[in-house]
């Protein structure tokens, strides 16, 4: 029984990120949409830059290269800011100097199409880097975004991000 415990612990790990930044935030109606709102399972506002144009980005650190197999995403949960990403590129870095922009699924991961349900997009083959950064390219309203990536051999491990 302890050994089944063990592995179910193992199998559910979390896996502590640390480290969001991003090309900007928005500072809104005594508001600031900040990097750290980009947790998924954080309560209240999501990431969302100053202006949403393609230049925007949310960057996590993980600290040290790790294999990404995925990404889960959804937009803002506010009811009176429903916002969202529709569509993203995903880039990635061991240095965060030098970027490669994922090269599957023709560069473009599809997003979300409403503002609360989850959107996961699995990363074949995974993504090996200490660095990665979400560049939204299509959103309805304004950009706005929550994440958590994922790692393991079938993405059982979720990264939760912390500040």
């Amino acid at each position: 029984v302890l050994n089944e415990f063990l592995f179910l612990l193992m199998k559910l790990r979390v896996c502590l990120c640390f480290q969001l930044s991003a090309s900007s935030a928005l500072d809104w109606s005594t508001r600031v949409w900040a990097p750290s709102g980009a947790r998924l399972k954080k309560e209240g506002l999501p990431w969302a830059p100053s202006q949403s144009d393609q230049l925007q980005w949310l960057q996590v650190d993980l600290k040290k290269e790790k294999r990404i197999t995925g990404i889960i995403t959804t937009g803002s949960a506010l009811s009176e800011e429903k916002c969202y990403v529709s569509a993203y590129r995903v880039l990635y870095s061991n240095d965060g100097k030098q970027w490669s922009g994922y090269k599957e699924s023709n560069s473009i991961f599809q997003g979300n199409n409403n503002y609360g349900d989850e959107v996961r997009n699995n990363f074949i083959p995974p993504i090996v880097a200490r660095f990665v950064r979400i560049n939204p390219i299509s959103w309805y309203k304004r950009i706005a975004l929550k994440l958590e990536l994922l790692e393991g051999k079938h993405g059982e491990k979720r990264c939760q991000i912390t500040e």
